[in-house]
């Protein structure tokens, strides 16, 4: 199994400060974000780590990889700004080209969480189906900057619908998730059909339409850093 970081995001709701740095590389203590999801996805046995990110970003993220014990490789989209970017699912795509084939753990590398995913991943040795981890924000209105998910006794997600304006429910998508190799003739399959290529929860709701898709709802912390106030409130916590 590899490891996918997705970095490819221009994270403009956090600009300025992300003219300057990539989002996942901003610190939260003494502790940069990136840092924090990778030694995360470490405690699982994965057999080599991946970052995608973006020539705008691309000596920043190389500098890094160059500071870390072990070896991970950058994967490079070819753009340079908001308006050129290949979306989240377009890059998955680009990525696990250049990765090959195999099973594949994928996050975002803006998420923050205690967790650990042993549950995720024995669930996905046992029945080799896509799976993601779902977390319960109790609250709709932060719901609707989500993905919301409905799952039925058997962890299977029954609806999934990308930033509702009218949530059923508190339980997002984290946007960690563990695939099958199969998953890239799926990933062809969605693009094809000319659906969003960005936000990875369009495409998760689209596998749970057309194929078996599970969650595995987890406790504990999980934030992202979506905004500048979402940014300064975790940087206070983290101090």
């Amino acid at each position: 199994m590899k490891a996918l970081i997705l970095a490819g995001g221009y994270a403009r709701r956090l600009s300025p400060i992300t003219d300057f740095i990539a989002k996942p590389l901003l610190p939260l203590g003494d502790r940069l974000v990136v840092d924090m999801v990778i030694d995360k996805v470490k405690e699982l046995p994965i057999d080599g780590i991946y970052v995608s990110t973006n020539s705008y970003y691309e000596k920043q993220f190389r500098y890094w990889a160059s500071c870390r014990d072990e070896p991970i490789e950058i994967i490079v989209e070819p753009t340079m700004g908001e308006e050129e970017k290949f979306g989240a699912i377009a890059g998955m795509k680009y990525a696990m080209e250049r990765m090959g084939e195999d099973d594949y753990i994928i996050a975002a590398g803006d998420n923050i969480f205690d967790f650990s995913l042993s549950p995720l991943y024995e669930f996905f040795i046992k029945f080799k189906k896509p799976v993601m981890a779902v977390y319960d924000v109790q609250s709709k209105e932060k719901a609707r900057r989500y993905g919301v998910v409905t799952i039925s006794e058997n962890s299977r997600v029954t609806r999934m619908v990308e930033k509702p304006s009218d949530p059923e429910s508190t339980l997002i998508s984290t946007a960690i998730y563990i695939f099958p190799d199969y998953i890239r003739g799926l990933i062809d399959e969605y693009l094809s059909e000319k659906n969003n290529p960005d936000s990875p929860g369009y495409f998760m709701a689209w596998l749970s339409k057309h194929h078996e898709l599970y969650a595995l709802p987890f406790k504990g912390m999980w934030r992202d850093i979506g905004s500048i106030d979402e940014y300064r409130q975790a940087f206070r916590e983290f101090l």
